[in-house]
């Protein structure tokens, strides 16, 4: 495990580290089942044990981690009927956070997206896994981020959390996708044209046709039955 953490006043470590787990698997960087050691991690970052511990039980009191009975902290691991049901919610809230996003979406956010979106694409020519799920996680709450609606996008955010370590199982060379236009292509065409719907079904199409990838891979490697 290899993380970065920039130079924080001591009151504020514990809720950076919490960030820069979330943030770590919300890309795809930790995986399902993998165990989250106090004393390595606190080497990785550089820092005490004591902010690492706080960080942890605090993720681990949210469902972010699981403590097992041993006493030792992972990544959780979903079943099958635990990761559609979220994919399901993903669907109504993102939807959500579109529909109000969209009015609010300026010249310079579509500009912004669609440069993100560019980079995402670069990554998966490059077969580069990390670079495509970190610009995927930018151009999302880029654009739900301007529904200005900040509890809505903590929630997506949990939901994202929980479900992101399961994409390292999805987006190995040759990178999967689904047929036809990538949504995001359609997303930014929608905004552009002031279509708050269109764009909503979009991220519906997104969330949903990924999810089917994502579920048929899973089967296929033997991660849920």
């Amino acid at each position: 495990m290899s993380m970065t953490l920039a130079p924080m006043p001591r009151e504020n470590i514990a809720s950076r580290i919490g960030r820069t787990i979330r943030q770590e698997l919300m890309t795809g960087r930790l995986r399902p089942g993998e165990p989250i050691t106090l004393r390595s991690l606190a080497e990785s970052l550089g820092v005490s044990q004591t902010p690492v511990r706080e960080a942890l039980l605090q993720l681990v009191s949210e469902k972010v981690l699981t403590l097992t009975p041993g006493k030792s902290i992972t990544v959780p691991v979903l079943d099958a009927a635990r990761l559609t049901e979220l994919r399901d919610i993903r669907v109504s809230l993102e939807s959500l956070a579109t529909l109000r996003a969209a009015p609010r979406v300026d010249a310079a956010l579509r500009k912004r997206l669609a440069a993100i979106h560019a980079l995402l694409m670069a990554a998966r020519r490059q077969g580069d896994r990390e670079g495509l799920l970190r610009h995927n996680l930018d151009f999302h709450f880029a654009l739900y981020g301007a529904a200005g609606m900040p509890h809505l996008l903590g929630m997506i955010e949990t939901l994202w959390v929980q479900t992101a370590p399961y994409l390292a199982f999805l987006y190995r060379p040759p990178f999967p996708r689904p047929a036809g236009e990538h949504p995001h292509a359609a997303i930014l065409r929608a905004l552009g044209a002031g279509d708050a719907a269109a764009a909503a079904g979009e991220i519906r199409r997104d969330i949903e046709s990924h999810g089917e990838l994502l579920m048929r891979a899973l089967h296929e490697q033997g991660i849920i039955a």
